[in-house]
């Protein structure tokens, strides 16, 4: 029966025993040893008691098999030394498992072989202290290295991290196969002559990187600055132009994440180059300077009404340094107000009723007519004009302005991209009143002047008659000579700088109604009655009045209801000692206004077309609007 075991277990080692497979003996081997009949039935007893326990064996082996055999397989594998050993799968196990590090294995040049990672953790923390020193990132920006500054940032080591990872070197997964546990016990082995070794490294916290970078390079990054105009300068007559400046466009944003990712590999020294683009400004301060000066101006020659020339001063002291800003409009009713004695106006010669007549501002619409001339030559817009009852001496016909405070006004606006200044001033000593506007200049030296042509339209204004109930009967004077009817086109006309015509287009139209010669006539009788006098012929028909009756039936009407801006034609304002006879028809003399002489250079006066005073343009005024005026 042993030699039969022994038999036996080199068959389980060389293959599965069946569970029905039992082991056969053979009635020869039973019977092999003569004995008496008592011995023989021993002898049976026996045979069959083994067969049973054999039975019993192997069966066991068959049952354990399945779930832990006795005989598992063993692997063959490798000690550090090169000596082969067999060890079954259990027994790899135990030799890979255990709570210390295996031999061989070192972090931070600290050998942790035998120890526990809580032990390692400790004895690597040691070396925290000195990792901050080595820190050493530089930002380079236009050629200069400056350095960064992280000491506000949170520095974090990996030591936990790099411990676990080295106590995991070598460990077999716990559903690892028993191929996988041969391979981690011959690594396992390996480090017992080569070791292994780990380092850790400081984790920085970007968190605030952003704003650290900000503080160093916010400064570099600049808006580009352009010269810009300023205040007008009235001592110099020159707009203030600010100095531009070169901008800076610096990638700020990459400068970040270029040292983010440095610190997120765990690099700790190295030069981050900053991108910049540097931009220029479009003009410097002396380039636009250079583009603003005089673009208009207009100039005019006054009388020697002291107060009238006073008038125009003070209204030239209001718009002097008037700057218009673009698309911003300007009246020069709302601008210069009210003209009353508390303003600083005196009385001097008007336009009532189509006499000239004494008001207060008398003068103010010489100043107006030279704004709108100045205005024009800017070529800014014209929104509202009149011209006068009849054409001004001062200014070449259909080139005035009116104004009448709540009435006729001037409105014009600065539809450019630029300011305009005003600069007015009277000269007392020459009797001259300048209006100069300053803005951006024409290009290539271009400007503008003005053309006008007009004439009489072949009406004959007559005469009218007025009865002076103070003067001697008879007695006859002029109050106002006669004025024909005329009408007048301004065209505003382009120029280059050599003063030849480019271009021209109409500005406006004005047309100045019949104006009939005033006739005076006296009526007073030597008894005090007064005479009868024919309003048609201007005679005395005899008779008396009665004192009581309203003197304007017969003599036309005397009040005046409004007002402008004249300088009155000569005269004869004083009542002659003539005969109370005959009265004779007076004559109208044909005004001829006076040419002026341009500030700016004098073009080759046009021949425009001539005008129909029936068909005006819509912005040029009518008839009814030319009754008012300073």
């Amino acid at each position: 029966m042993k030699k039969h075991s022994n038999l036996q277990k080199e068959d389980l080692g060389k293959q599965e025993i069946s569970e029905t497979r039992a082991p056969q003996i053979s009635a020869r081997s039973i019977s092999a040893t003569p004995s008496k009949s008592g011995s023989k039935v021993k002898i049976i007893v026996g045979v069959v008691a083994g067969v049973v326990a054999l039975s019993a064996v192997v069966a066991g082996c068959v049952f354990f098999g399945k779930d832990k055999s006795p005989f598992e397989k063993k692997y063959h594998v490798l000690n550090s030394d090169g000596t082969a050993v067999e060890l079954t799968e259990e027994e790899l196990r135990t030799s890979l498992a255990g709570d210390v590090f295996y031999q061989g294995v070192k972090i931070d040049g600290i050998d942790v072989s035998g120890k526990t990672k809580e032990e390692a953790v400790k004895l690597v923390a040691a070396t925290v202290s000195e990792k901050p020193s080595e820190v050493n990132i530089k930002l380079s920006y236009d050629g200069t290295e400056y350095p960064l500054d992280i000491s506000t940032l949170t520095l974090e080591n990996n030591a936990q991290e790099i411990v676990d990872e080295a106590f995991a070197y070598a460990r077999p997964a716990a559903d690892a196969t028993p191929e996988q546990l041969v391979e981690c016990y011959g690594q396992m082995q390996g480090l017992k002559t080569n070791v292994k070794e780990y380092n850790t490294a400081f984790t920085v916290k970007t968190d605030g990187l952003s704003e650290i970078i900000h503080g160093m390079l916010d400064d570099y990054d600049k808006e580009v600055v352009e010269a810009a105009v300023g205040d007008f300068n009235m001592d110099t007559l020159e707009f203030d132009i600010s100095e531009s400046q070169e901008g800076c466009d610096v990638d700020i944003e990459k400068a970040i994440e270029d040292t983010k990712a440095l610190l997120d590999s765990g690099t700790y020294e190295g030069v981050v180059t900053v991108d910049f683009e540097i931009q220029e400004p479009e003009f410097s301060s002396e380039e636009l300077k250079s583009q603003y000066g005089l673009i208009s101006s207009s100039e005019s020659i006054t009388t020697n009404d002291s107060n009238r020339n006073s008038n125009i001063n003070t209204a030239c002291e209001k718009l002097d340094g008037l700057v218009i800003q673009p698309g911003e409009q300007f009246s020069f009713n709302g601008y210069v107000g009210r003209r009353t004695v508390e303003a600083g106006y005196k009385t001097a010669g008007v336009i009532i009723g189509g006499k000239a007549e004494k008001g207060i501002g008398g003068g103010v619409c010489q100043v107006s007519s030279m704004m709108f001339q100045s205005a024009a030559k800017a070529n800014l817009q014209i929104d509202e004009r009149h011209c006068h009852e009849w054409p001004s001496t001062y200014c070449p016909i259909g080139t005035d302005a009116t104004v009448d405070y709540g009435s006729a006004d001037l409105r014009f606006t600065n539809n450019t991209d630029y300011p305009i200044a005003v600069h007015a001033f009277y000269v007392d000593e020459e009797t001259k009143i300048t209006i100069q506007f300053y803005g951006h200049l024409f290009e290539d030296g271009k400007y503008i002047d003005l053309v006008s042509s007009g004439g009489y339209t072949g009406e004959d204004a007559g005469v009218k008659y007025e009865a002076d109930p103070e003067v001697e009967v008879g007695t006859v004077y002029h109050s106002h000579p006669a004025h024909n009817p005329q009408s007048a086109v301004c065209y505003k006309v382009w120029y280059d700088k050599d003063g030849n015509e480019i271009e021209r287009e109409k500005l406006c139209y004005s047309y100045y109604p019949p104006i009939p010669a005033y006739v005076d006539v006296g009526i007073l009788n030597p008894d005090g009655s007064l005479a009868v006098m024919d309003p048609e012929t201007g005679e005395i028909i005899g008779g008396t009045m009665d004192e009581s009756s309203d003197s304007s039936d017969s003599s036309g009407d005397t009040t005046p209801s409004s007002s402008s801006d004249t300088t009155p034609s000569s005269s004869d304002t004083t009542p002659s000692a003539a005969t109370p006879t005959p009265t004779p028809e007076p004559t109208p003399a044909e005004p001829t206004p006076a040419e002026p002489t341009p500030a700016e250079p004098t073009p080759a006066e046009p021949t425009p077309a001539e005008p129909t005073p029936a068909e005006p343009t819509p912005a040029d005024p009518t008839p009814a609007e030319q009754q008012t005026g300073e």
